[in-house]
């Protein structure tokens, strides 16, 4: 499904909407490939109540609310740089309040380095962060805006991970965005593609062969249009508004 920048803002406007059901289905899909246990119930007496039900630890309460303020900051700062500051504060918005934020370790890069569990990946050393930061996000610029591109942008980023934590909810955020800005359909990575995303996301890091997450992130693009196949009418609605 593709949404324009302008339909995505008008569409955050409107209250009980579909802006509320991707919202919904995205950072579900996003907060539980990192082991959150917010059900979509759970989100939505969240997001409407602002009320926490069920049982889960103090970090995934808090980056779970701060993700719900996050999905809006991403959508009104479409039209912004997409730089390292950007992307500082997103970082700062997800983990404010967190164990990270208490020991001054958020909305800048890693200062210490970081292992991925269960994997032999080598990542990037805190003090290469800045340089390899500023060459990926120049070599977006000049890079030709698809599929392959985002996919080549994921696994970079994933693999540098600038952050000390939270880098694999902002990578998603990215790929949203530059969806977005690129008139090309959503990409929310689906759970139920979780196994097959991490392998094609070793396997990019590993051997720059990208075709297998390209493959999983159209699967994405798939399965999300029919989720929010009930929704197509007034995002056409609301893109014929703006027309």
């Amino acid at each position: 499904m593709k949404i324009s920048i302008e339909v995505m803002q008008k569409l955050s406007k409107i209250k009980n909407s579909a802006y509320d059901a991707i919202k919904i289905e995205y950072l579900y899909n996003s907060n539980k490939l990192e082991g959150s246990t917010f059900s979509k119930e759970n989100l939505i007496d969240l997001l409407e109540k602002k009320q926490v039900m069920g049982e889960h630890f103090l970090d995934d309460i808090i980056e779970t609310k701060n993700s719900l303020e996050l999905f809006d900051n991403v959508i009104n700062t479409l039209k912004e740089p997409f730089d390292k500051y950007l992307l500082w504060n997103w970082h700062r918005i997800l983990k404010k309040g967190s164990t990270d934020d208490e020991i001054d370790n958020i909305g800048k890069w890693k200062k210490y380095e970081n292992r991925l569990a269960k994997t032999d990946l080598k990542l990037c050393e805190p003090h290469l962060v800045e340089s390899t930061m500023f060459n990926l996000l120049e070599d977006w610029k000049e890079n030709e805006k698809n599929i392959y591109s985002i996919a080549d942008f994921h696994q970079k980023f994933e693999h540098i991970h600038p952050f000390q934590d939270g880098n694999g909810r902002i990578g998603r955020f990215i790929i949203f965005r530059q969806c977005l800005e690129n008139n090309i359909d959503l990409i929310a990575i689906d759970d139920e593609y979780n196994k097959e995303y991490r392998e094609a996301l070793y396997e990019a890091q590993t051997t720059d062969n990208i075709e297998h997450l390209v493959e999983i992130f159209k699967k994405c693009q798939k399965r999300l249009d029919e989720k929010l196949e009930e929704y197509t009418a007034v995002i056409n609605q609301v893109a014929s508004e703006i027309e």
